[in-house]
């Protein structure tokens, strides 16, 4: 939820929790599969960023709840739906009507996808070939702005918009413990905005750094950041 403080709460734990709870939800968890191979959803930060601008009593209605928001949000940007067609379909009691033609290339990519399914690929294509076109991480020759060991600051304020900087962590110290390579600069895909890749580090935070003198002693937080959000301390 964005990292913001006001959201904190407990993770509830279901005994015996099924996979879905209703029909519904495996049909969400589908949809949203198949809108993003399909290219229906462009990434799934596309997705995110669908997601955050959902009303507040939406996106907290639960975990499919919010999916399903994010896939409407998503196909209304795209134009596959007018804004508010979908209310006005379940209000006059049409929502099983009969869909508009997809798009023939969204049906060629379907039935590829439907074909992968059923293929097994060898263990090489798998765990190298598979990541670099699916994936984000990228190549880049911009070296490295931080090494192991730095000490840097989360830069304030953060950014408006779509990001992957958490709010409790906007403006507090850290050191870096990690250097994980390139990739794809997610606050920039969300938007279809091109930039290069940008460096991630993972960086450790002291817990009463984060949290005051309500963190527990000798807590310690990892999380990994992007290099345009961290500044040095």
């Amino acid at each position: 939820m964005g990292g913001r403080a006001e959201f904190f709460g407990p993770v509830v734990r279901e005994d015996d929790e099924p996979v879905f709870g209703a029909r519904w939800e495996a049909r969400t968890f589908g949809l949203m599969n198949v809108a993003g191979a399909t290219g229906l959803s462009p990434n799934f930060e596309a997705m995110r960023d669908a997601m955050r601008r959902l009303p507040r009593e939406v996106y907290l209605a639960g975990y499919y709840r919010r999916w399903l928001g994010g896939v409407e949000n998503v196909l209304a940007d795209q134009g596959h739906l007018a804004p508010g067609e979908l209310d006005a379909r379940v209000q006059r009691g049409d929502g099983a009507a009969s869909p508009a033609p997809v798009p023939r290339d969204i049906a060629v990519r379907g039935e590829l996808l439907r074909r992968s399914l059923r293929s097994r690929y060898p263990p090489a294509v798998a765990a190298k070939l598979l990541p670099k076109r699916f994936g984000t991480v990228r190549v880049t020759r911009h070296q490295p702005r931080f090494a192991v060991g730095d000490r840097i600051v989360v830069r304030a304020p953060r950014a408006a918009g779509h990001t992957r900087q958490p709010a409790y962590v906007t403006g507090r110290p850290g050191v870096v413990t990690a250097r994980l390579g390139a990739t794809l600069f997610p606050d920039a895909l969300a938007v279809g905005r091109h930039e290069p890749p940008q460096h991630l580090y993972t960086v450790a935070f002291a817990g009463r750094d984060l949290f005051g003198d309500e963190a527990e002693p000798g807590t310690e937080v990892r999380i990994d950041l992007y290099e345009s959000y961290l500044v040095p301390a």
